[in-house]
């Protein structure tokens, strides 16, 4: 992939967020703060591809899709008002399609071109889709991790009651300092992932994102969640009561044990 293409692809997002910016009205500066989560993953894919010395082109790839990875959260917000994306605006199909159509990605060789487009339109799906070419599933999953480590951080300053219109606590998400739903600790006691519609508290969001570590995939992820103190924050957003105390303890020892024991490498899940 060429260089110029990159500078490109950084050049297009900025006047796509300017585009937008200028129509957000009050929710402006959460288009500033989105700009600067999308720097912050391309941090974390740069760690993780370090790993991959052998693929350097996938690795120019995976900058890429980082780069470009939330281009439809921009329009989701000045349309929607909101970045929930149940309220029907994917903001990853979304944005693949607004890639597309800008021409930007058309310097490169139509697989190349593929890859990046599937994983902008997949980095934020539950479980990523069947049948996917290695290749891309490898990218997806780096994005994906990055996605969450920038995720976690970002939640956790908005894991309070006097969040700015829920735009961390999902909507309809009920807070309370104790409460969670049976469904949600069941899920983390067997490490498991927490679907959305099993988040009824905010405990259970919490969980949501605790439970992450069950879904990365890169030694440089597990490490870093640990190396940056953020994981441990979000363990004591959560009571310490007779039913999540265990359940902290076992996540607390599952990251430890994975960093502990992972290695620089390939597509290693925690799983």
């Amino acid at each position: 992939m060429p260089d110029e293409l990159f500078t490109q692809a950084l050049n297009w997002l900025s006047a796509h967020a300017d585009a937008h910016r200028a129509q957000a009205g009050d929710d402006a500066p959460l288009i500033d703060r989105k700009l600067r989560h999308t720097m912050r993953v391309l941090g974390h894919v740069r760690g993780i591809v370090r790993e991959l010395p052998n693929r350097p082109d996938l690795a120019r790839l995976a900058e890429l899709a980082a780069v470009l990875h939330d281009a439809g959260r921009f329009p989701q917000l000045v349309r929607q008002k909101t970045y929930d994306d149940r309220t029907g605006y994917n903001h990853a199909a979304a944005g693949a399609d607004i890639v597309a159509e800008s021409g930007l990605l058309a310097p490169l060789p139509e697989a190349e071109r593929a890859l990046v487009l599937a994983v902008i339109r997949h980095h934020n799906a539950a479980v990523p889709p069947h049948g996917l070419a290695p290749d891309t599933l490898l990218v997806l999953e780096v994005v994906r991790d990055a996605d969450k480590l920038d995720a976690i951080r970002n939640n956790l300053k908005y894991l309070n009651p006097e969040a700015p219109h829920g735009k961390a606590l999902k909507l309809g998400v009920k807070w309370d300092p104790e409460g969670a739903s049976d469904q949600a600790l069941q899920l983390a006691r067997e490490r498991r992932l927490i679907p959305f519609p099993a988040i009824q508290w905010s405990n259970d969001f919490v969980l949501f994102l605790c439970c992450w570590i069950y879904d990365l995939h890169y030694h440089y992820s597990f490490n870093e969640l640990q190396r940056s103190g953020n994981y441990e924050a979000l363990l004591a957003k959560l009571p310490d009561n007779d039913a999540m105390a265990p359940i902290k303890a076992q996540l607390r020892d599952d990251l430890a044990f994975i960093a502990a024991t992972s290695r620089p490498g390939i597509g290693r899940s925690a799983k």
